[in-house]
Parts: structure tokens; C-alpha cells; sequence
């Protein structure tokens, strides 16, 4: 269903546009929009409540959704274009009569899909789940009964032992260990490992394993435990094998939940509660384990979901990472070879390559790994197992590996499928930029709104999610815990792409030309064009919704053609340049990057204000230091939501009347202006912004002084979270304000006393300060107490500073301190107790800097402080490299790196 969620999630952001006041010159007939949402509502509540239940008379209705959602976007989109070319043009245009005439004949299709195929599931899957008597006995709901036997584990040696300790230890309270990660990475493996060992069997008095999975019974469940229970002792307490079936045959949930509550009550036990995915499986079963005994008694769950396991887990929580290489090839030879026999020197290499190439995924290991072991041991052989990896694992012939990855994915909300295909965009193995992936998202129409939130938080809670359901990899948080950059494992990224082909979600056309396109993404209902020559893109129509293009040493100019409904358009060393019909003028997202043509550049200005829902425009020049000079249609794009220019842009003052279209409401990320005036009536027309970079040059400059760009203003800018501000002529807080939601704060080279750092360290809410390039002069500096109450991160360089008369209570909760090119003489007291300190780093400062972070570091280590770490680098060039050590110092390429547990 996420093809025909995702058409009406685009359908609802499009025409919520319709609303702004700025859009009334399209003359749309805003009641019949209206009419149209309210249909639009309804499916999208159906797939929301019905999508997950795989019965037969959903067949059919994903396509039939999705062809009515992007009928109706198209006529919209069609209309917005025709009035936007018969404006620019002067000539009044059809388009209106077209729109009133085909808008309702899709409400009316829409409305004969609710009336009669909607309401006919909705009445058949009731029937079904309404009946007393019916009972799911499918694959997915009977529970797989407990391992017997302990599977290979290679690499959670650790993990093992710890584990084994929690469970035997001597708290005597029940607690609930879980054990978290991706599918196919070595959960229930693990789990069965301790399950088994005998240190475990010893313990307990009982033991019981149930699989939950995604379609559970609560009575299969108990039923499965309490059959374990039997057959795993046999004194007078246990059920008998005939007892047991005549339970199977006549007793319901509440009985058999009752039976099992006598046989764990009084016992000390353990119960493995393997791929539980909710904590509604959780409630259903969670009263028939005793919790009042006080005598030892564990729950061990596993599962995909972080969130379930944080809610339920009383222990910290074992969270499963990707196997090394050289735990891969352990894992592999051990699946090959057994535990004696070794691999033959020759194909030792190949191996290492072999596993390397499963990416750390034990399932991928072993279904590579069975196959090395059928096959004959010789080089060509495995050679031809290298070269089709990918085929082999996901065959139609290794169900296991498929079933067990989709799960995941099946079990994912509906809103989220359509952005986690989107990840099949993606080249494999990439680590991807969030901020920019977010973009996207918005920029294609897949986040669904929530009143309260912008569409871009909303996106970051759909990584979050993504992230907690172990369907991406982390790949980089900043230093405030912030999601950076993240990647998807290899196997899901053939899972994405398996799927999008499967429902039509976005059919790609390959690029023959790969200096040329790299993707070009389509209407869902269109097929993919016969002989497609990237250059011609007239033969395209009117269908694309996505395209990226490199030019590499070719920069000739690429004419847009019929590319009428194109939304996101990236270019790097390329320009796609309009053509007289304004076909480009429907983009959500466009960025240039690389060389830029002036010429290009300009006519892309002279029809800036026809792009009537913009919202993303990245222009990265990275040949040249000139900063581009915007035009003043930038203030006519009310729907702009990100704006960043590399290396800089002058942006012109708004428009002298304040007409709705010219105000920027929904403008979040300004980056970056260089000597602009922030009247109190730019900060108006900005209401929305929550990051901004600035930079000023040398002053005065020509007379002017620094009261003229009016910086005092900027305390006006009620939601900026994020603030850079550079300049290169001292100034003073009196010219300059900060509004009391800033979070983020750099200053470069602004020479401030540092007695205005008492401004700064008042703002509320500031959790991260880097002062930069002489960003404050002067020998000294006091702190005050009572300030920097949030602040997490301080970052100070190369300045002047000799004598930092500070102390822990300064900086109450401080977690980062770094420090570049610094010659202290007298350091914050204390620092060595501050036990939010997590990481001193100091790069290219003076010996008794270097001396101070080491006895702080030795000073944590004394106070238990095990995280602490101390990095130091000699120079500048070293900066970037971390050394993490246990047990001392260490030193590498100049950099001492201390973690606060000397030897």
C-alpha cells in the first residue's frame, strides 16, 4: 500500500498549497479542492487502519488508490502551470474550464471507491475478526518452538558472558533483559546461546521459550510455554502430554494463562520472549508471569524495535552491532569448513573477501556461507559465488533470508513505507546526509503533516523511527546527539529496490551515459520509455518527477524539453535551463553544484518568481569566492523553506508593500548573507526561520557603521535555534542581539571583550558555543555563576585567552570541551570532579595545556568516570583523528589519546 499512500500524502501537500493567499491568482475553485480532501481523508484513514490486514479483497485497490491520487495532482499541477505560462505570456488561457470539467470526475471516482469497494472490505475483514470462532493458525501466528540446539556465534563472546551475569545475578526483583537489532543479525542466536548453556539450566527452576513474531496469538503463546514446561521436567507439578492436549482442544486464553501462573509461581524462572515487535503482545501475556516472588526470576526478550525494547527493559540494553571483518570470516570459515578443518591457503583471501562483502550481516554469513560449504572447495567455484552475492542471498531458492528481512519492512506504519523505499534512490553502501534526505522527502510530498510540527521535524521523527526499528544504520551524530549522517544496510537496499519495482512506486530509468543522468524518477502509472537518449528529454512527456544530472567535463547546457511536472532537479558541473514555455516551473527542490554559468545563473533569476512552490534551493559554487547577488523575486516564493548559497549571496531587501507574498513564512535555513540590514520589518517576514549564517566584511566601509545593519533586531527571530555570525571589524553586544531561543551560537572573529560572554552565557536555552578566530580578545576571562545553564559544548579558538579563571559550577552541565591553538597559564579548577564531562580535546596548544587535560583526565578516572575521554593533538593536520584506549595513553601520528583508565 505505500504507492497509493504515497500519491495521496503528495495529493493532500499539494493542495493544502492552494490555500495561501498568495495562490488566489490561479482562480482554482477552492470548494471542490475542499470536496477533494475530504475524499482524500478517507483513503488515507482506510490504508491506515486496513493496510496491514494481508486479506484478499485489499487485492487491487493500492493501484486503483494511487491512479485517483496522481489523476487528481496532475490536473492540479497542469492547471498551476497553464495559468503560471499564460501569465508570464499575457494571453488568458483555457486552463480553468479544463480544471473544473476533470477535477470532479476524479472526486467522483474517489467517491465510488469509498462507497463500494472500501466499505465492502471494510464489512468482509469485520465479519472475520468479529467471529468468536475464528482463529488464525497461519505460518506467521503458530510460534516456532524453542531452539534445541546452540547455533554458531561468533563475535558476542562478550555479550554473552555479560549477559549470563544479569541472569544469575543476586538482585532479587524480577527484571526484563532485552536484546535489540536489525533482522538477521544474531538476536535469537545469541539468546538461544544463553538459553542453552548449562550455567542457565542450573539456575532455574523453569525455563520457557515462545516466539511472538508479527501475527501472534496470546493463547498459541501460553500454549507454546506451557508444552515446554512439560516436556522439559517431569516432577508432580508438570502438565502431562495428555493433560496438555486436552488444554489445546477445550481451554481457552484465561485458563491456560491461569495454568502457567501456578506452574512459574513460587519457581525461579526464565522466559524467552523471542521477535516480540510491540508492547501490545507484551500486555496481553504479561499477567500471567509472576512478579511478587522476589526470588531471581528473568524475562529475556529480543526484537527489531528499540522503542519497545527501552520501554520494556528494567537492565540496560544489549544492542547487536555489525560483525567486523574479522569476525565475519570467522563466522564464514566456521560455516564452511566446521570448527577443525581450516581453509586451504589459497582461497583464504577470497574468503576474506567474500565475507567482507556480507557487510557484517550473520544471515547473509551463513546463507553465503551454506552455499561455499555445498559447493567444491576450488578458486573458480568460489569466484563464481563472489560474483553473484547479491543474486544468491536474495533467490528465490533462500525464502528464509527474504521472509526474514521483510518482515521488517511489512511491519512498518504506512507513512513510513514510501520514505524508506525512497532509500533505493540511494547508491549502496552510502552514508547519506540527513538534513538533505529530509529535503527530499518534504520536497516529493511523503511526509504527512502533523498540526503542531513542521513537515521537516515530522521527517526527523520518521529517521528516528527508522532508526530505532533498525531499518537504518546509524552512521554519525553531531556532538548534541543529533542524527548526521546514516546508511542502509546492503540487503535492505536490494529489499528497497525489490519493492519498488514490485508496486511501481517510482520506475527508474537507467542512465546509458553516466556522466550525464544519474537518476531520472517517474510517474508511477508511466512506463518506462523504449530507447531513451538522456539529451532528448522531449521524448520524456510530461511524467518525471525526479532527475539528477552530471556533466562531468561536458558543461554544455541541457534544455528542459517537456519536463513540466519535474520536482526535484540536482545538477553538479551542469546547467538544465528552462525553455521559452516555462516548463520547469513545478520544482519543489533545485540544486546547482560545481561550475556555474553566469548566464545560466541570470535567466534562472528572470523567472524565479514563476516557481510557484519552491522550497529547497541549494546553489554551491565551488569555483569561485564571488558571492552571488539574489534578485528581489526571492521575496515572491512563499512556500521557500531552505535557502543555501555557497560561498555567500547578497539578498536584497524586500519589496517596499507587505503583501502575503512577500513574506517567506515557511523559510527555515538561511545560508549564507553577507552584509545584510536586519530591520525589525525583515525579521516580520521571516517568522519561520531556525537556522541563518552570516558574515560581514571589514567596517566602516564607506561611512558605514555598524548600527546601519541594525543586528539589534535579530532578538526578533523567535524560533532560530542555530546562529553563525562572522565578521572581520571588532564589535560589541550593544549592536548585536540574540533572541532567548538560540541553541547553537558561533561567533568568528569578532573580537568581543570577554566580559559580553556574560550576554551569551544568559541565553536560556544554548547548549553549544564555539568561539572562533579571535572571536573574543583579551588575557582573561570570569566567568559569572549562574550562567551557561544548558550548555553542553564549548569550543574556543585560537585566541589571546592566557587566564581562564573558571571552575565546574560555571559550566553546570558541560559534556564537551575543546580547545585549538591556546596557551593557558591558568585553567577552570575542579574540572577533574565535573562528572558531565565526557571528552576534553585539544589540538596544536602549549604544554601546560596539554598537562591540564591529562591530570583532569586522571582526576575523572579517579572519580569512576570510565566514558571520559582526553584526546590531544600535536597538530593541526591530526585534529580529525580519534584514538580511543583502555588501560593508558597512547600515542600515534602526534596525537596522545587518553580514555581515564591509566594502567
Amino acid at each position: 500500500m505505500a504507492a497509493a499512500f504515497a500519491g495521496l500524502m503528495s495529493l493532500l501537500n499539494t493542495s493544502e498549497l492552494l490555500f495561501h493567499p498568495s495562490q488566489q491568482w490561479l482562480g482554482i475553485n477552492i470548494v471542490q479542492i475542499v470536496y477533494l480532501l475530504q475524499k482524500v481523508h478517507i483513503l488515507q484513514e482506510f490504508l491506515e487502519d486496513y493496510s496491514h490486514r494481508a486479506h484478499q479483497e485489499m487485492a487491487g485497490v493500492e493501484s486503483q488508490i494511487a491512479a485517483a491520487a496522481y489523476a487528481a495532482e496532475e490536473i492540479i499541477e497542469f492547471h498551476v502551470l497553464d495559468r503560471i505560462s499564460a501569465r508570464s505570456t499575457g494571453s488568458e488561457g483555457n486552463s480553468s474550464t479544463r480544471f473544473s470539467e476533470d477535477i470532479p470526475k476524479v472526486i467522483e471516482e474517489m467517491e465510488d471507491l469509498i462507497q463500494n469497494k472500501l466499505m465492502m472490505i471494510k464489512e468482509t475483514i469485520g465479519k472475520f475478526e468479529e467471529d468468536p470462532n475464528f482463529i488464525d493458525y497461519s505460518p506467521a501466528v503458530a510460534s516456532r518452538s524453542a531452539p534445541k540446539e546452540q547455533n554458531t556465534m561468533v563475535g558476542f563472546d562478550e555479550k554473552l558472558e555479560e549477559i549470563l551475569d544479569i541472569l544469575t545475578g543476586q538482585q532479587s526483583n524480577r527484571q526484563i533483559l532485552a536484546i535489540v537489532g536489525m533482522g538477521g543479525i544474531g538476536k535469537s542466536t545469541l539468546a538461544n546461546n544463553v538459553y542453552q548453556h548449562p550455567l542457565i539450566k542450573h539456575h532455574f527452576d523453569i525455563c520457557a521459550w515462545a516466539t511472538i513474531s508479527q501475527k501472534y496469538s496470546a493463547r498459541n503463546i501460553i500454549y507454546e510455554m506451557l508444552s515446554e514446561i512439560g516436556q522439559s521436567r517431569s516432577d508432580s507439578h508438570d502438565l502431562s502430554d495428555d493433560q496438555l492436549g486436552q488444554t489445546n482442544c477445550d481451554t481457552g486464553e484465561e485458563q491456560l494463562g491461569e495454568l502457567l501462573y501456578k506452574k512459574l509461581f513460587g519457581r525461579r524462572y526464565l522466559i524467552v520472549l523471542d521477535d516480540l515487535w510491540s508492547i501490545e503482545a507484551w500486555d496481553e501475556i504479561k499477567r500471567f508471569f509472576p512478579d511478587h516472588c522476589n526470588n531471581g526470576s528473568r524475562i529475556m526478550i529480543t526484537t527489531r524495535v528499540k522503542k519497545v525494547a527501552e520501554q520494556l527493559s528494567s537492565c540496560p540494553l544489549f544492542e547487536m552491532d555489525l560483525l567486523d571483518d574479522n569476525s565475519s570470516w570467522e563466522l564464514m570459515r566456521e560455516k564452511v569448513f566446521g570448527y577443525e578443518q581450516g581453509c586451504p591457503p589459497e582461497l583464504e583471501e577470497l574468503g576474506n573477501t567474500i565475507a567482507k562483502n556480507c557487510k557484517g550481516l550473520p544471515l547473509a554469513i551463513v546463507v553465503i556461507g551454506g552455499l561455499l560449504a555445498k559447493s567444491d572447495k576450488t578458486m573458480d567455484s568460489w569466484k563464481r559465488v563472489a560474483g553473484n552475492m547479491n543474486s544468491i542471498i536474495n533467490s528465490e531458492d533462500n525464502e528464509k533470508c527474504q521472509k526474514i528481512l521483510y518482515l521488517s519492512y511489512n511491519n512498518l506504519p504506512i507513512h513510513l513505507k514510501p520514505c524508506f523505499l525512497y532509500l533505493a534512490l540511494a547508491p549502496r553502501s552510502y552514508n547519506m546526509d540527513i538534513p538533505m534526505l529530509i529535503k527530499l522527502w518534504v520536497s516529493e510530498g511523503f511526509v504527512k503533516p502533523i498540526r503542531g510540527k513542521s513537515l521537516e521535524e515530522a521527517a526527523h521523527e520518521y529517521i528516528t523511527d527508522l532508526v530505532d526499528r533498525n531499518l537504518l544504520i546509524l552512521g554519525r551524530r553531531g556532538v548534541l546527539g543529533n542524527l548526521l549522517r546514516c546508511g542502509v544496510h546492503d540487503l535492505l537496499n536490494d529489499l528497497c529496490e525489490r519493492e519498488v519495482e514490485k508496486i511501481n512506486l517510482f520506475p527508474m530509468i537507467e542512465d546509458r551515459n553516466p556522466k550525464f543522468v544519474s537518476f531520472l524518477r517517474l510517474r508511477p502509472s508511466i512506463l518506462e520509455p523504449e530507447g531513451f537518449v538522456p539529451r532528448a528529454l522531449d521524448i520524456l512527456g510530461q511524467v518525471s518527477l525526479s532527475l539528477s544530472i552530471t556533466s562531468g567535463s561536458d558543461s554544455t547546457p541541457c534544455y528542459a524539453g517537456q519536463l513540466q511536472l519535474l520536482r526535484v532537479l540536482i545538477m553538479v558541473d551542469s546547467i538544465l535551463l528552462p525553455d521559452e514555455n516555462s516548463q520547469l516551473m513545478n520544482l519543489r527542490f533545485l540544486c546547482f553544484r560545481g561550475h556555474l554559468d553566469g548566464n545560466s545563473i541570470l535567466r534562472f533569476y528572470s523567472l524565479m518568481s514563476l516557481f510557484w512552490n519552491l522550497q529547497t534551493l541549494q546553489i554551491h559554487n565551488s569555483l569561485s569566492d564571488e558571492p552571488l547577488y539574489l534578485p528581489s523575486e526571492i521575496w515572491c516564493l512563499p512556500h521557500l523553506r531552505h535557502l543555501e548559497i555557497l560561498p555567500g549571496c547578497v539578498l536584497p531587501d524586500p519589496p517596499i508593500d507587505k503583501h502575503d507574498s512577500h513574506i517567506l513564512e515557511n523559510l527555515q535555513t538561511l545560508s549564507t548573507v553577507l552584509l545584510f540590514r536586519w530591520t525589525e520589518e525583515v525579521c516580520t517576514r521571516l517568522p519561520s526561520l531556525k537556522e541563518l549564517r552570516v558574515m560581514y566584511g571589514c567596517l566602516p566601509h564607506a561611512g558605514v557603521e555598524w548600527p546601519f545593519f541594525h543586528l539589534h533586531n535579530l532578538v526578533h527571530l523567535h524560533k532560530l535555534q542555530s546562529l553563525y555570525f562572522q565578521v572581520d571589524s571588532p564589535i560589541c553586544l550593544k549592536y548585536l542581539s540574540f533572541p532567548v531561543s538560540l541553541k547553537e551560537l558561533t561567533l568568528s572573529a569578532c573580537k568581543l571583550p570577554w566580559e559580553d560572554m556574560s550576554i551569551v552565557g544568559s541565553l536560556p536555552n544554548l547548549e553549544l558555543l564555539r568561539l572562533c578566530f579571535n572571536a573574543c580578545k583579551g588575557l582573561t576571562w570570569c566567568p559569572i555563576n549562574g550562567q551557561f545553564v544548558k550548555l553542553k559544548v564549548l569550543d574556543i579558538e585560537n585566541t589571546d585567552l592566557v587566564y581562564w579563571k573558571a571552575d565546574k559550577t560555571h559550566f553546570p552541565i558541560l559534556e564537551h570541551l575543546i580547545l585549538y591553538y591556546l596557551n593557558l597559564e591558568e585553567f577552570p579548577r575542579d574540572f577533574g570532579e565535573h562528572l558531565t564531562l565526557t571528552e576534553i580535546k585539544v589540538v596544536s596548544c602549549g604544554d601546560s595545556t596539554n598537562g591540564w587535560a591529562e591530570q583532569i583526565g586522571e582526576e575523572q578516572q579517579s572519580f569512576g568516570n570510565e566514558g571520559f575521554q582526553v584526546i590531544i593533538c600535536a597538530k593541526e593536520e591530526d585534529k580529525r583523528i580519534i584514538i580511543t584506549t583502555v588501560g593508558g595513553y597512547t600515542l600515534s601520528q602526534g596525537i596522545v589519546a587518553y580514555d581515564g583508565a591509566r594502567a
